[in-house]
């Protein structure tokens, strides 16, 4: 997510590095001070003795006028939990902006993850129909029905009801000992019982696998049954063509929505970092005698980009100012 402009980009790194040595030590650089801390200096400014909150000098009410702040660790308690809170105490405007920004990044996220759920929902009851529209050898249809088979070691269920139009046969001979595996590799099943025996005959027979031995055959069931589904998670989706087609949409609409949520998550977090940040920086620049002399002052300020689209959130923004 950019926080800056690429305009500001360049100005904002030269600031940083001029102003380094002031936000790390907390005095002029090149200056003794610079390179210690003073017995009577806390980290983001001077602590009068006689007084419980820190203080700051305005600029535009000279340098003998003195405002009373909130505790910066309780202004970056409150941006860290309220974003623009601490900003909006101060009566800074920026404040609003974090509240826009923390406002839709959590409707985006409760929205998204309802139609998310809602979608998956809908995708999930239409397996079903493709679970009972599986016929058994032998069987009339699938006997035994589950309902949302969320099950550890299943978290790629639905993705391969999506991939294949079938699962195939666990057992494509029931009446025999033993497992005799699903041959079509055109279904979920065959196509895992060709790998497993890939993987574990190493003789061939005109390009197909052969076993070497009796040991090869149990490997290869072995791997088999590992990657298949239970008899109870078969489906079919022969006949359901019209299902079929709704399923692919639901499931990518789902998936969807799942993706577009981490983007406002990542704005949340972005927004609850910046202003502590904010907190940081506004206290550490007041507290600066460098910036004083000199009648520089940094601002941390909502923008709204020009080329952002209507409705948009506004973005942090540094600009500089100088006061003559």
């Amino acid at each position: 997510m950019r926080l800056v402009s690429g305009r500001n980009l360049t100005h904002i790194s030269g600031l940083w590095l001029l102003l380094f040595p002031v936000l790390v030590f907390g005095g002029e650089p090149g200056s003794a001070e610079s390179y210690g801390p003073r017995a009577d200096r806390g980290i983001f400014g001077e602590r009068p003795a006689d007084h419980g909150t820190y203080q700051d000098k305005s600029p535009d009410q000279g340098e003998s006028a003195q405002r009373e702040r909130l505790d910066p660790r309780l202004q970056l308690l409150l941006a860290a939990l309220v974003p623009g809170l601490p900003q909006l105490l101060e009566g800074k405007s920026r404040a609003y902006g974090y509240f826009a920004a923390e406002a839709v990044s959590i409707a985006g996220l409760v929205v998204l993850t309802s139609r998310g759920d809602s979608h998956g929902s809908r995708y999930r009851t239409l397996a079903q129909t493709a679970r009972r529209n599986f016929v058994f050898t032998g069987l009339r249809n699938n006997p035994d029905e589950v309902a949302d088979p969320n099950i550890p070691g299943y978290g790629e269920y639905y993705e391969d009801m999506l991939k294949w139009s079938s699962s195939g046969d666990l057992d494509n001979d029931p009446s025999q000992p033993g497992i005799q595996p699903e041959t079509d590799t055109r279904t979920y099943d065959g196509h895992q019982w060709q790998i497993a025996k890939i993987n574990n005959y190493t003789l061939s027979n005109g390009g197909i696998p052969a076993p070497g031995s009796l040991e090869e055959v149990q490997l290869a069931l072995e791997a088999y049954q590992r990657q298949v589904y239970p008899l109870e998670l078969n489906w079919d989706w022969t006949g359901l063509d019209a299902e079929y087609r709704e399923y692919h949409h639901l499931f990518d609409q789902s998936e969807a929505a799942y993706r577009r949520r981490s983007g406002f998550a990542a704005l949340l977090l972005a927004n609850h970092l910046v202003s502590v940040l904010d907190v940081l920086v506004s206290e550490k620049l007041g507290a600066s005698n460098s910036l004083r002399k000199t009648g520089v002052q940094v601002h941390l300020e909502m923008r709204r980009p020009l080329s952002a689209p209507n409705g948009a959130p506004p973005l942090p923004a540094v600009t500089l100012s100088r006061r003559f």
